[in-house]
């Protein structure tokens, strides 16, 4: 039935084609075209349903079943290959300014952490999950390792689920869900794409990207292969200069007024746009059907990623320069490999996912300013610090669902295994360190996290009336997880081990959801469901005679060995509304209430942090997505979310207070964009775009003070500069001619060159902070076959 509707759909769909797109299909159309990356774009704006503008529909399978994305009664954000392709989206992040409610801490790819309508953290869980095709990609998230974030390479589509998606989607997705799903290879079809291009980024140097794509079938109506290669430059645009200044916020240079303390940083390393980056991706899948019952479908996917030193820029000096004083790459290695095996069963569908996930984080860093803030004697030497991430992770999901789309009862139940390994090694080393401190090796880490979840999951929907659904489904889940920590060194306070710490969690996470369709194309619904994070383990063994100072300001005399877990109740009450080809309204109302939040505790004093519970918050917010098509050729829209997420009762031991915004939730998130077509000549068309993106600035951190050492070595407090991450706003244009086969696309981003200062971080021994890519101009140009 899931093959017969797609066929179905996609006879329909080509009827609405231009004329010049008719010669392949739309579903082609979006595997082909959703591949073209242009260079370092910031994000683009969504332009609502339409796939192609004119009124193709989007189909999503947000709940694990293809529906059409007006028709899915939870509020979720689809953008099509086309869409994608057309605002230069490398990654997700290219795209969050314009989703609503969702947004992000870290710029670092690999390294962030991301959130949905104000369920944000920086602790080791993630409350959104990442999937690539409905494989998790979650990973253990810390001060160095992140979210993995597959660049938008020869994929169908970008699915954003807002609220719990504990029920199909487990634990890690308790504030929503990001699924990346890929273009599948088709049979009797051979088609593909060829595409270059070439950009500049002020302040900086030349980015370019090539790819190729090929889908060809190896037997008639059984056995196809599709395949593509891609590569990007990005150019860097922060310079590392020598002997530059140091500002360092943690001591003061006068008493008994605060002013912070910068040297000399001893560098004598001159590299202008140091933080260039190289990307990798390789991709292959087969589909196999033996008859019209099977589906199988074995694929690969790689990525490799180089970044040549961070984006990080030093406070104090001017802007968009570091001193640094050796070099700090970061390579992320991922492979993804599947095999996805679907079979009709007469009024079932049968469902078999294996995977394995296998992801490679390592980086050096320069640790001179950090341990020569500890030290102040060590300040001279050079320290270096390498830190090895290794997750690999193998699940298996096995799943029914019905199989006719239009029956009264439709439903969907299933089994979940995941065996994750996690190991992070991380080493410091200061040569000449051994008269001050003993030795050279001012720390050593080895912590292994072993996890394994084991859930059981259903949900159904019964039409009461033909118009008038129910929902309810339900997640039963454990999780258990074995913590291995060797920790040594002078920095670590010695030798300190601990095997077998352990921890293992039962939940359940029930949902229930109402439904009404007015007409086909106006939705009314309105929906509750539990999120469930499970509690660990700390993943550091710290020294509270180190810590002291930070830790007695949290009124504590010790780090806590383990944190809880964390739940959370959600409702929403929400519209899908579209009138014709010419008007687009989704709106939503939701509240959350959300019990012993886990944030990251950072302590400044000593360098490291644990995960804490920091008490109860309440979430409450309005979202709002519009397009209209004031004529064929022209359309205007944008999207509004407004997020009130605020501590409702701190817990002892954290530094939140109540009334605190809950961390990297921005209360205001606005975007608007306008766009116009037309026929240039006999075939081709033009089409010119502008957006515009807002977010109001965001709690990056509870503390309002930092601890702070004055002259003569007496301690204090300071106000913390890095509280608040500022409010920013970017405008985007773009230009495009096509014929269908080939597109010439002229870009713009980042149009006035703003610079906002995102993560700054004042406990690194050196004051930093980071920005968007500098305004970015580029030309790109693809030939479809």
């Amino acid at each position: 039935m899931d093959r017969r509707f797609l066929r179905d759909l996609q006879k329909g769909t080509e009827l609405m084609q231009p004329t010049f797109a008719k010669s392949i299909s739309l579903p082609a159309l979006l595997a082909i075209t959703v591949s073209a990356v242009a260079l370092a774009a910031p994000a683009r704006a969504q332009d609502g349903v339409a796939a192609d503008g004119d009124g193709g529909d989007i189909v999503v399978t947000a709940r694990k079943a293809r529906e059409r994305l007006q028709d899915v009664p939870i509020s979720v954000n689809a953008l099509s290959g086309d869409q994608l392709r057309d605002r230069g989206a490398v990654d997700v992040k290219d795209v969050l300014r314009s989703v609503p409610g969702l947004s992000f801490s870290g710029t670092e790819r690999g390294l962030g952490n991301y959130n949905i309508r104000g369920i944000s953290t920086v602790a080791s869980a993630p409350t959104v999950g990442i999937y690539l095709d409905d494989i998790s990609l979650v990973t253990i998230a810390t001060s160095f390792s992140g979210a993995f974030d597959p660049v938008f390479f020869d994929m169908e589509r970008l699915e954003v689920l807002k609220g719990p998606q504990g029920t199909l989607y487990g634990g890690s997705s308790m504030g929503g869900a990001i699924k990346y799903v890929s273009a599948r290879p088709k049979l009797n079809v051979i088609e593909g794409s060829v595409a270059a291009g070439i950009g500049t980024t002020a302040h900086g140097t030349a980015s370019y990207n090539a790819e190729a794509v090929l889908n060809l079938p190896l037997v008639a109506d059984k056995l196809s292969v599709r395949g593509g290669v891609f590569y990007r430059h990005d150019g860097g645009y922060v310079d590392n200069v020598a002997a530059g200044t140091v500002t360092n916020s943690r001591y003061s240079s006068t008493a008994p007024g605060y002013t912070p303390q910068a040297q000399p940083s001893l560098s004598t390393r001159n590299q202008a746009n140091y933080n260039d980056a190289d990307t990798y991706v390789g991709r292959l899948s087969l589909l196999w059907q033996p008859d019209e019952s099977w589906s199988i479908r074995p694929a690969a996917f790689y990525q490799h990623y180089k970044l040549a030193n961070p984006g990080q820029f030093f406070l104090g000096m001017p802007e968009l320069t570091a001193s640094y004083r050796i070099k700090q790459p970061t390579t992320d290695k991922a492979g993804i490999y599947s095999l996805a095996i679907d079979k009709e069963l007469g009024a079932v569908q049968a469902t078999s996912l294996t995977a394995y996930f296998d992801r490679k984080l390592d980086f050096v860093r320069d640790y001179s300013y950090f341990i020569g803030g500890l030290v102040p004697p060590l300040y001279p030497l050079t320290s270096r610090n390498l830190s090895a991430s290794r997750t690999k992770t193998f699940s298996q999901e096995l799943r029914l669902a019905s199989n006719d789309p239009g029956a009264r009862l439709t439903w969907i139940a299933g089994l979940y295994y995941s065996h994750q390994d996690d190991r992070l090694y991380q080493i410091a080393v200061t040569p000449g360190a051994t008269p001050v401190i003993g030795t050279e090796v001012g720390y050593v880490g080895d912590t292994t996290t072993i996890t394994k979840q084991y859930a059981a999951f259903g949900e159904a929907t019964y039409k009461l009336l033909d118009n008038l659904d129910i929902t309810a489904g339900v997640r039963l889940f454990q999780i258990k997880q074995i913590v291995d920590i060797l920790g040594d060194g002078p920095f670590n306070g010695g030798l300190t081990q601990i095997v077998g710490r352990k921890s293992n969690e039962k939940g359940v996470n029930p949902k229930v959801g109402i439904s009404y369709k007015v007409t086909r194309d106006n939705l009314i619904y309105a929906s509750a469901a539990k999120g469930f994070r499970p509690g660990g383990p700390n993943r550091f063994q710290i020294n509270p005679a180190l810590c002291a100072t930070d830790l007695a300001r949290l009124g504590l005399t010790a780090a806590p060995n383990t944190f809880d877990s964390d739940n959370l109740w959600s409702y929403e009450l929400g519209t899908k509304n579209q009138f014709g080809s010419s008007v687009l309204v989704n709106a939503a109302l939701f509240y959350t209430d959300w019990k012993k939040i886990q944030q990251q505790i950072n302590l400044s004093s000593c360098g490291f942090a644990f995960t804490g519970n920091a008490g109860s918050a309440d979430v409450k917010g309005a979202e709002l997505e519009t397009r209209f098509n004031l004529t064929r050729a022209f359309q205007v829209g944008g999207t509004a979310t407004y997020s009130d997420a605020k501590i409702s009762t701190a817990a002892l031991g954290t530094s939140a207070q109540d009334g605190d915004q809950v961390l990297a939730v921005p209360k205001w998130m606005l975007s608007g964009f306008a766009s116009y077509s037309v026929e240039v000549a006999d075939g081709w068309r033009g089409q010119i775009r502008g957006e515009y993106q807002y977010q109001s600035r965001s709690r990056r951190q509870f503390d309002r003070i930092q601890s702070v050492v004055f002259p003569g070595g007496v301690p204090g407090t300071a106000p913390n500069r890095a509280e608040f991450r500022q409010g920013y706003q970017v405008v985007n244009a773009f230009a495009s001619v096509g014929d269908g086969e080939t597109e010439v696309r002229l870009y713009l981003n980042n149009v006035f060159d703003v610079a906002p200062r995102l993560d700054t971080d004042l406990t690194g021994g050196s004051d930093r902070s980071t920005t968007i890519r500098p305004r970015t101009v580029g030309l790109e140009v693809r030939r479809r076959f």
